[in-house]
């Protein structure tokens, strides 16, 4: 299971309008993926939690292929949803322990 830190910082946190889109579509997202376009072999395993210091949304998520995102997280870019994505991979604790016993 391939997972991932997902960041997404919203456009403009300002306008009103498009929190309560961006909110909405995210809403959507934990509901129903496919409606909204994100591919049905992407998973969120856990969140997605508000920022409380910066106006973006994290969420640990599944993605056996990113590249398969890059058409919904294009979109919400055309739309002007969202300034940008930071998407880390995480791997298990064991393999730092792993890595560093070999050291």
């Amino acid at each position: 299971m391939p997972l991932y830190l997902d960041e997404i910082w919203i456009k403009d946190p300002t306008n009103p309008a498009q929190v309560k889109e961006f909110v909405g579509m995210l809403s959507q997202v934990s509901k129903d993926p496919a409606s909204v376009g994100v591919p049905s072999e992407v998973r969120i395993v856990a969140g997605p939690w508000a920022s409380n210091e910066e106006a973006k949304i994290v969420m640990v998520i599944d993605i056996p292929d990113h590249t398969r995102t890059f058409q919904i997280f294009g979109t919400t870019v055309a739309r002007g949803l969202v300034e940008k994505r930071r998407l880390a991979p995480l791997v298990e604790w064991s393999e730092l322990e792993t890595l560093a016993g070999s050291l």
